[in-house]
């Protein structure tokens, strides 16, 4: 496929959709659509990532283009209600964006010479510390979103901070900490204290997570794995019951447990 012809058609499926959004959001549109702003939407956009996410996980082209397809829609959807709202307007949006990634990458719009990824995110590093939004922050943790799912704000949060030196040395010093944590943890449990137990566990994520930024895992990710594998696990309980005539209500934990097992040793012979 000429590539000039599907840039021209790429042009001309952003115009449909942003004339589409403008209908949504005329005085004869959706009423729905009308009354939402970039806060409502707050909730919508993070949904269609994770499903985006998913979706790519799977590795199904259509539910790709799909659940894509959803995600560039809010984006887009937002970016004109701001310009609605006098904030920015959507050439403002995309002018902005296209300069801010074409200084980032001196290598390849200057003559910058790079020899490998590594220096790319160096450069990228200290080109955006140098831009004015950066420059005004107060904090060295200003930017980083509330927002953010918790494990991957805690990690951003610390190694933050480890820039500037607060922060264990080694990983050995941060397992003595869990195990700390994990003591102060079991105390708030047997006290009963429902706040402290919160705030106790609390720190006891914070310090796990820091961990895995020790160790080069991402949390997130490693939770995510996790998650999956319970889930597959649980499944093979529910197929196996089901085999069996009975239900994950009717079976006993032996029975259950007698499945998970079995689950984890398939993992491991197909490893």
């Amino acid at each position: 496929m000429d590539p000039v012809d599907t840039s021209v058609k790429d042009r001309e499926a952003f115009g449909r959709l942003i004339e589409l959004i403008g209908t949504l959001r005329s005085e004869n549109g959706c009423p729905w659509d009308r009354k939402q702003t970039p806060q409502s939407m707050h909730h919508y956009i993070l949904e269609e990532y994770h499903e985006m996410v998913d979706a790519l996980n799977r590795g199904v082209p259509a539910e790709i283009a799909d659940e894509m397809g959803d995600l560039i829609f809010l984006v887009i959807f937002v970016a004109y209600v701001l310009q609605q709202q006098g904030v920015a307007s959507l050439t403002e949006v995309l002018e902005g964006v296209a300069e801010k990634m074409e200084r980032r990458h001196p290598h390849v719009f200057g003559d910058v010479k790079v020899s490998s990824a590594d220096e790319v995110v160096d450069n990228w590093t200290k080109i955006k510390a140098s831009e004015e939004n950066i420059r005004r922050r107060e904090s060295i943790l200003d930017g980083v979103p509330r927002s953010l799912p918790a494990l991957s704000r805690a990690q951003k949060l610390a190694r933050r901070a480890a820039k500037v030196g607060f922060d264990w040395t080694r990983p050995e010093e941060v397992f003595h900490k869990v195990d700390e944590e994990l003591a102060e943890f079991k105390e708030a449990v047997s006290q009963g204290s429902r706040g402290e137990i919160r705030e106790e566990l609390g720190d006891l994520l914070f310090v796990i997570v820091n961990a895995a930024r020790h160790l080069e895992v991402n949390a997130e990710t490693a939770l995510d794995e996790t998650s999956d594998k319970f889930e597959r696990r649980f499944r093979h309980i529910e197929k196996g019951l089901s085999d069996r005539g009975t239900t994950v209500e009717q079976a006993s934990l032996a029975e259950m447990d007698e499945l998970w097992d079995e689950a984890k040793r398939e993992e491991k012979r197909r490893w």
